[in-house]
């Protein structure tokens, strides 16, 4: 539960709250804050398998929600790092670890907006830890801030973009008695596997599920599978 691992995207869920927390939405403000240039240094994060990867949108304006979307939905590197250059990529990450030491999350710490592995980003704080890490019972304090004020991410989190997602949350099969709230996935080589599910009963109880460090993007799917299992049974 308290054991620091890479979180790969789960990073992202962070991300979000810093948008939501100093962006606006409504389009009541002039750009960059609703409107957002892709640059070449966003442009240029490492793709994803899906859908998201911006390199053919460089230098074309995205409003706040669809990167959002795009992040939250497909996992897109490209949003989540065009996203933080609104207030620079660096005070960005300095927001994520102020967000983190607020929250109390002791064994947090991140030095990216995308949860990629050092070698996939330029920017690297000197002296810092190369990765975005987290623990368990870390990540269970973010879901539930979120959970409690800002249940818009994982709203997000839960809609249904044209292409499909594999080795996503769709392939789980819950209980009847169940229904997602929000989930996040991510895998890096250094990371593994990485999933966080929120689950809301009949009963108005929630569960929060986090899966860290598994071989493979199949193997977070089968652990998180055998957690909701047991779940189950209890």
């Amino acid at each position: 539960m308290n054991q620091p691992l890479p979180i790969a995207s789960l990073t992202k869920l962070m991300t979000a709250v810093i948008v939501l927390e100093n962006y606006d939405l409504d389009a009541t403000h002039p750009p960059p804050y609703t409107l957002i240039t892709i640059s070449k240094a966003a442009a240029n994060q490492e793709n994803v398998p899906n859908y998201g990867n911006l390199d053919k949108y460089l230098g074309e304006k995205f409003n706040v929600e669809q990167l959002l979307d795009l992040m939250l939905v497909y996992s897109s590197n490209d949003a989540a790092w065009a996203l933080s250059e609104v207030i620079e990529t660096k005070n960005f990450v300095e927001k994520m670890n102020q967000k983190a030491e607020e929250l109390g999350l002791g064994n947090t710490h991140f030095v990216n907006p995308t949860g990629l592995d050092p070698e996939n980003f330029y920017y690297h704080p000197p002296n810092q830890s190369y990765f975005n890490y987290s623990t368990a019972q870390d990540l269970l304090k973010l879901a539930q801030y979120i959970s409690k004020n800002h249940p818009l991410i994982f709203e997000i989190t839960l809609k249904k973009g044209p292409y499909p997602i594999e080795n996503g949350m769709g392939d789980l099969i819950l209980p009847e008695n169940q229904t997602g709230i929000g989930w996040k996935t991510g895998y890096t080589d250094e990371a593994g596997g990485c999933a966080l599910l929120v689950l809301g009963k009949e009963n108005g109880n929630v569960l929060f599920n986090i899966i860290l460090g598994t071989e493979s993007q199949e193997a977070r799917i089968r652990e998180m599978q055998k957690l909701i299992n047991y779940q189950a049974r209890l």
